[in-house]
């Protein structure tokens, strides 16, 4: 088993299905990957829409919290590379295959992407705004970090990543944050103690915008900025 797929929900009976989908039509091999899906108290069917398609491992995890899910779906799997994806999103057939490229020809241990939001036409300066951040400011946020502050980091999405398991163990296991920040904390424990954070922007995954809909596009990424660097500056992420 060379990759193992991590994905944690919690009441995603009305998305996980398309991830299913998506990540059962990969253009490697089938058995060359698992898909983990790590039940975080959903109280819907999103545990019946998991058997139904596809997923190879239903596991239980009591303590809510992103990256808490996602490192009791480290502990259940077996690949020497581990991805992450959220519930919600729903990755293109070449995903698994351009994280194993990116991962053997970027010099990085880890390796991120972003979501593709599918942008109402009303978000059209908003769409704008995001490819220019995520094209050219985010491949480049290790170097200018170090640059302005003098330390270390990186960006990841927390539901379009995968790093190796042995970066995991070596940071420690992921960070018990929860949601704000859960992404940053894994980011920055990984550029400071293993290596390199690679972000590319052609890594895209299609993704729910519905926290974009409910908190509105300019506040969410104020609420992201200030989640990543109150992260960012801190030397404990648990």
């Amino acid at each position: 088993m060379n990759i193992s797929v991590v994905i944690p929900a919690h009441n995603e009976e009305n998305f996980i299905g398309s991830a299913l989908k998506a990540l059962n039509n990969q253009s490697i091999p089938r058995n060359e990957y698992e898909i983990i899906v790590i039940d975080n108290n959903s109280t819907d069917k999103t545990i019946e829409v998991a058997k139904q398609l596809g997923a190879d491992k239903i596991i239980k995890e009591l303590r809510q919290g992103t990256n808490i899910a996602r490192q009791r779906g480290v502990e259940a799997s077996k690949g020497e590379i581990v991805a992450f994806l959220d519930a919600d999103c729903v990755p293109p057939s070449s995903w698994l295959e351009n994280i194993i490229k990116n991962l053997e020809v970027s010099n990085a241990v880890a390796v991120s992407g972003p979501y593709d939001y599918g942008y109402k036409k009303t978000a059209l300066i908003f769409k704008s705004l995001m490819f220019l951040y995520e094209r050219f400011l985010l491949p480049r946020a290790d170097k200018l970090l170090a640059f302005f502050f003098g330390k270390p980091g990186g960006v990841i999405i927390g539901g379009n990543f995968a790093t190796y398991r042995w970066v995991i163990d070596m940071i420690g296991g992921l960070p018990s944050v929860k949601f704000w920040g859960d992404d940053a904390a894994i980011a920055t424990l990984i550029s400071r103690k293993v290596g390199r954070v690679f972000f590319d922007p052609h890594l895209i995954v299609k993704s729910s915008s519905r926290r974009f809909e409910k908190e509105g596009y300019w506040r969410l990424m104020y609420l992201y900025s200030i989640a990543y660097f109150k992260v960012y500056f801190k030397e404990d992420y648990a």
